[in-house]
C-alpha cells in the first residue's frame, strides 16, 4: 500500500519558493477526493511529517496547511512546529469569538495564519490584526479593496492563487500581490512513499490512556514505542522534522524521545492517536523485526554489553526498514540520522554490532557453520544463543496475545 501527498509551490515577487502548499491525495490522481475533511487533514500531517517526513517534502520551507473548524478547536495547529507550518483557516469556517480566540493564541505563540479563498465580508474584520496572509482566489471577484484599509494597517500579505497566465501574474503583481500559486508555476505534485502499517490497537489504547494522565510517564511511553516499530519509524521521523537545520544521530528509542523532548513527543503521539488503528502484527516484517531486537538486546547481557541493549534493541527494529519502505536500507538510516555505529553494524563494516547481527540473522535462517563460527569468536554458549532466540519469539507472542486481549 502507498500514501500520496500533493504539494504545489508558494513563490514571491522574486519567483523563490517560499513554501508549499501540502494537499490530501488518495492515489496518483491529481485530485482532492476526501469525504471527511478532518481525516483528509489529519492524514496529510502525519504522512508528510511522520512517513515520508517534512525535511523531504518541503526542505525546511514553510507548508500551508488548511485545518478545519473541528481541528481548529481541538487545537491540532499547536502540535506541530510554529516555524514550519502556516495555518490555513478554510473560507466554510463561521466567524465566532471561539475561532478569533484561537486566531489570537496562535498568534500569542508565534504561529502564522492565513485565510483561505478569503472573500471579504465585515465579521471577519475582528480576526484581521492576527492574520498574516489572505489568499485570493484570482478566477473569482473579491471586494479586497474594500479591505485597503486593514490589509495596510496589520501590515497583512495577499496571495494570489490560481494564476494561470503571465498575465494574470503580472495584474497581481500590479495590484500589490505578495505571493502567488498556481498552474501558471506548477501544478500540484504527488509525492509517494511506501506506507507503513498504523500503530496496533493495542499501542491505540495505550497511548490515548498515556495522553489523558496529568503528566506523561516517560519511560511508560518509550516502552509502547519499543513494542511498535511503526512508532519508532515515526518518532524518528518527528525527531528529524523539530532538528531540520542540524539533525543529531539517534542511538536508540529512548535517545530519540529524550530528543523530541516530553512536551513535543506528547504533541506528537497525540497526532497519532488521532488517526484509526490497525493491524501491524500481522505483517511477518514487524514480527521479525521486534525478534531480532529483542534478540540483540538479550545477547548484550551475554557478552557483557549491558550498556548498549538499548542500541542493539533499536538496530533491530532498524534492520528491516528496507523491506517495510522498499527502498535502500542504508538510504533510510542516512535519512533518518541514524548512529554510524549502527549503520556500519547494519551494512557489514567489521564490528560488534555487526558481528552479533550476523549472528541473529543465523539464528533465523538455522546457518550452523555460521552460528559456530560466530559463538567461538564471541566464546559464548550456542544453546544460550538459541534460548535467547526462542524466548524473543515468546516476548513477541506475548505481545500478540495482549493485543488480542485489549
Amino acid at each position: 500500500m502507498d500514501i500520496y501527498v500533493g504539494r504545489q509551490p508558494i513563490l514571491n515577487r522574486k519567483d523563490e519558493v517560499i513554501g508549499y502548499e501540502l494537499l490530501y491525495r488518495s492515489g496518483e490522481q491529481n485530485v482532492y477526493n476526501a469525504i471527511d475533511g478532518d481525516r483528509a487533514t489529519i492524514d496529510v500531517l502525519v504522512n508528510s511529517f511522520m512517513n515520508i517526513g517534512i525535511e523531504r517534502l518541503t526542505n525546511g520551507a514553510r507548508c500551508f496547511i488548511n485545518f478545519t473548524e473541528t481541528l481548529l478547536k481541538r487545537g491540532l495547529p499547536f502540535y506541530f512546529p510554529k516555524h514550519l507550518i502556516v495555518v490555513e483557516i478554510l473560507e466554510s469556517i463561521p466567524y465566532s469569538d471561539e475561532l478569533l480566540n484561537i486566531c489570537r493564541k496562535l498568534k500569542k505563540e508565534g504561529y502564522m495564519i492565513a485565510l483561505d479563498d478569503f472573500v471579504c465580508s465585515n465579521q471577519y474584520i475582528p480576526l484581521l490584526p492576527y492574520v498574516d496572509i489572505i489568499k485570493i482566489d484570482l478566477s473569482n471577484q473579491t471586494n479586497d479593496h474594500d479591505f485597503k484599509y486593514y490589509i495596510e494597517q496589520y501590515n497583512i500579505k495577499l496571495l494570489a492563487e490560481k494564476v494561470e497566465t503571465k498575465e494574470q501574474l503580472e495584474q497581481a503583481k500590479k495590484e500589490g500581490f505578495c505571493y502567488f500559486q498556481g498552474y501558471f508555476f506548477s501544478k500540484p505534485i504527488v509525492i509517494k512513499e511506501k506506507a507503513l502499517p498504523k500503530m496496533s490497537h493495542a499501542s491505540h489504547l495505550t497511548l490515548i490512556q498515556q495522553m489523558n494522565k496529568n503528566e506523561l510517564e516517560f519511560e511508560e511511553v518509550v516502552q509502547t514505542i519499543e513494542s511498535d516499530p511503526t512508532l519508532t519509524y515515526r518518532l524518528l521521523k518527528a525527531v528529524n522534522a523539530s532538528f531540520i537545520s542540524y539533525s543529531p544521530k539517534i542511538k536508540s528509542i529512548r535517545h530519540a524521545a529524550i530528543l523530541l523532548g516530553t512536551n513535543q513527543l506528547k504533541s506528537w503521539l497525540t497526532v497519532l492517536a488521532l488517526q484509526e488503528p490497525n493491524e501491524p502484527f500481522k505483517n511477518e516484517i514487524i514480527v521479525n523485526s521486534l525478534i531480532r531486537a529483542k534478540t540483540l538486546e538479550q545477547l548484550s547481557h551475554l557478552i557483557h554489553l549491558h550498556d548498549e541493549k538499548d542500541v542493539l534493541f533499536f538496530m533491530g527494529i532498524c534492520s528491516s526498514l528496507d523491506l517495510l519502505l522498499q527502498r535502500p536500507l542504508q538510504e533510510i538510516l542516512q535519512e533518518l540520522h541514524v548512529d554510524e555505529a549502527i549503520q556500519h553494524g547494519l551494512n557489514g563494516q567489521k564490528s560488534m554490532y555487526s558481528i552479533l547481527y550476523h549472528l541473529v540473522i543465523a539464528l533465523e535462517t538455522n546457518d550452523t557453520n555460521k552460528l559456530k563460527e560466530i559463538t567461538t569468536t564471541l566464546n559464548i554458549d550456542l544453546s544460550k544463543a538459541f534460548a535467547i532466540y526462542q524466548q524473543s519469539i515468546e516476548w513477541v507472542v506475548e505481545l500478540q496475545k495482549d493485543i488480542q486481549v485489549k
